[in-house]
């Protein structure tokens, strides 16, 4: 008997196919976050593609996965992202290269990226002084078609009207994704609030869970919260809340 269960394992094992997917090139950051005061101005937050294990070079396709960018973000000549070939900027305030009615978008391809040599990606924005102030992000899917491996980069920009403030002070100041969620929290505030933590309160404010953070951006697991309505409040050095926000776990 041992020995027929030994055969239909190894069977299964020849036949099942791989489904391992090679990591073919890297990005530095899965978040790339930068603040832009007063609307104008051109700014392009930088990532690269790297560790190109291709020795010929490697074409990627990439597109938008998802967004929230205001519509006056996304006006023609605003928004675009920049691969080793070209700029792609929006030309519609509505559906973000088809974004809207495909589920894939509208991929776009690059040159061969060189073995072993860093390749640009790059979002590229220029806000008008009237742009609409608040924190809001980009995704951004970069596969390997040759084995589909898939890395997505976020971007983040938060557009103030005024100066970024010492202490978080408005709504806008405070980016969270996605909401709701069903694993990952992302949290994203300006790296001048001083914030060292991060607690996610119940409804009841009972304390579930406590993070240590740095800079400006922080990614929270919560593989050990219940679903349900959550709080994230913001704490700097002094231990002082600064913001709190409301997320629901799925």
């Amino acid at each position: 008997m041992k020995k027929i269960l030994l055969f239909f394992v190894g069977l299964a094992t020849i036949i099942t196919p791989r489904l391992v997917v090679g990591q073919s090139f890297t990005v530095p950051h899965d978040t790339i976050a930068i603040a832009v005061n007063n609307g104008g101005g051109t700014q392009t937050p930088q990532d690269a593609i790297t560790n190109i294990t291709a020795t010929g070079g490697l074409t990627l396709h990439w597109h938008v996965l998802s967004t929230n960018f205001p519509s006056d973000w996304l006006q023609a000549g605003v928004f675009g992202i920049c691969d080793n070939k070209t700029c792609y900027y929006n030309t519609d305030d509505t559906n973000l290269w088809d974004i809207a009615t495909s589920s894939t978008g509208n991929t776009q391809t690059t040159l061969p990226y060189v073995y072993e040599t860093a390749g640009n990606f790059n979002l590229a924005l220029s806000l008008p002084t009237t742009a609409t102030a608040g924190c809001y992000y980009v995704t951004v899917a970069i596969t390997d078609p040759a084995t589909f491996y898939t890395k997505n980069v976020t971007f983040s920009v938060c557009n103030t009207v005024t100066a970024v403030p010492n202490v978080i002070n408005s709504n806008d100041d405070v980016l969270l994704y996605p909401n709701p969620t069903s694993n990952d929290l992302n949290v994203v505030y300006s790296a001048n609030a001083d914030v060292k933590s991060v607690a996610i309160y119940n409804i009841i404010g009972k304390v579930m869970t406590t993070y240590r953070v740095a800079g400006n951006s922080a990614n929270l697991n919560l593989d050990n919260v219940p679903s349900g309505i959550y709080f994230v409040r913001l704490i700097n050095s002094h231990g002082d809340p600064v913001a709190t926000r409301k997320f629901t776990k799925q």
